[in-house]
């Protein structure tokens, strides 16, 4: 019977405590492991795989590279580790890992993980879907998902929004326009769990003068809306 199978394992935001039990006995079982090295710490590689695993950091490793382990796998009989930044459901590369696997007829299962907004919420200490007197709405996307911000913004949700660095001038432009007020809350969460974790907040007029940092990069995390409300909340 084979033992070759695909684990994509839902990191978490970064630090190596934030695993998931499931997931840190799947990385400790696998033969190889790839990882993202961006948003991943050296530290929760080392202390949850084994110490004779191959590990496969990308960068510099390609995506070739990664489908080139999946041939291994079914080849040489080997169990691998798919680290994936979050959670695998929301903004990875799940959908096309998981069509590699399927095409070599790899056994493999998908462990969930601690999103970087949910670890940005610890963090502000808040509760996202209790905004007090508005929506209890959330709303999960990227500066390059097809419906424009406004749309969002005409509910009144609060809005997770991924991929936000060097956005802020779009997205404050996109926010009022969708009839949020100037005076609306946000917080921008970068490398949160991780050594050098920047949590910002700051109003939605001053969101692209607060955003301009060169420190904060393309997997920069932006949340406003009402749940961010001054009376609730770290200040």
């Amino acid at each position: 019977m084979t033992r070759a199978k695909v684990w994509f394992l839902g990191a978490g935001p970064g630090a190596a405590d934030l695993l998931t039990v499931r997931a840190a006995r799947a990385l400790a079982e696998a033969d190889v492991v790839v990882w993202g090295k961006a948003l991943m710490t050296d530290e929760m590689v080392a202390e949850h795989a084994r110490a004779d695993a191959e590990l496969v950091p990308w960068p510099p490793a390609t995506i070739a590279d990664i489908h080139a382990v999946y041939d291994r796998a079914r080849d040489e009989d080997l169990v691998v580790a798919r680290l994936l930044w979050g959670d695998p459901a929301i903004y990875a590369t799940t959908r096309d890992e998981v069509r590699e696997a399927r095409a070599r007829e790899l056994d493999f299962e998908i462990v969930p993980g601690v999103s970087a907004f949910c670890a940005a919420a610890a963090a502000l200490e808040i509760e996202l879907t209790r905004a007090p007197k508005t929506s209890q709405s959330l709303i999960i996307t990227a500066p390059s998902a097809p419906e424009p911000l406004r749309d969002f913004a005409r509910h009144g949700a609060t809005i997770a929004i991924f991929m936000a660095g060097r956005r802020g001038e779009d997205l404050q432009t996109e926010l009022l326009a969708g009839g949020y007020a100037p005076q609306t809350q946000c917080a921008i969460a970068h490398r949160v769990t991780r050594d050098g974790e920047v949590v910002i907040t700051c109003r939605l007029d001053e969101l692209s003068t607060t955003l301009v940092s060169p420190d904060l990069d393309s997997h920069t995390l932006v949340l406003v809306g009402a749940a961010l409300a001054d009376d609730f909340g770290r200040t």
